[in-house]
């Protein structure tokens, strides 16, 4: 299998460039992440650490208590920005309630294939909060 060069023909006719790339859902996670979390960076310092703290915190609730105690956990401290965030990254879709849901009344083999999506979409949330926005640790001044 050889590589095509930008512009060359791909079997069929159609130009490499018009051809819809191939991506893992790790890619397909990280650029939904990405633009969930990147235009928080413009949004004033005291809401970028909120949000980073959360979400640095999230993942290990998930691990440690489960999907539905964190989700509620999330809900009680008034993070429904987060979670349609993490709806997102899961799903491209913002349906927090489908969410709250399925978390509560999936079966046991369900319920694990969501955490472990839910606890994917936290960590690329995480580090892509890490990586642009705000903490106490890096505040100017």
């Amino acid at each position: 299998m050889s590589a095509r060069n930008p512009g060359e023909q791909a079997p069929g006719g159609a130009s490499a460039s018009q051809e819809t790339p191939l991506r893992t859902k790790e890619q397909r996670r990280a650029e939904r992440a990405f633009g969930r979390v990147a235009p928080l960076a413009k949004k004033p310092e005291k809401e970028q650490k909120e949000f980073r703290s959360f979400a640095e915190s999230f993942p290990t609730l998930i691990h440690s208590c489960g999907l539905v105690q964190a989700l509620a956990f999330a809900s009680a401290k008034k993070r429904e920005d987060y979670i349609k965030d993490l709806c997102c990254v899961m799903s491209e879709s913002e349906d927090t309630d489908a969410l709250y849901k399925q978390s509560r009344t999936a079966g046991l083999s369900e319920y694990l294939l969501l955490a472990r999506e839910a606890l994917a979409a936290a960590s690329w949330l995480k580090r892509y909060a890490q990586a642009l926005l705000e903490s106490e640790s890096n505040s100017k001044g």
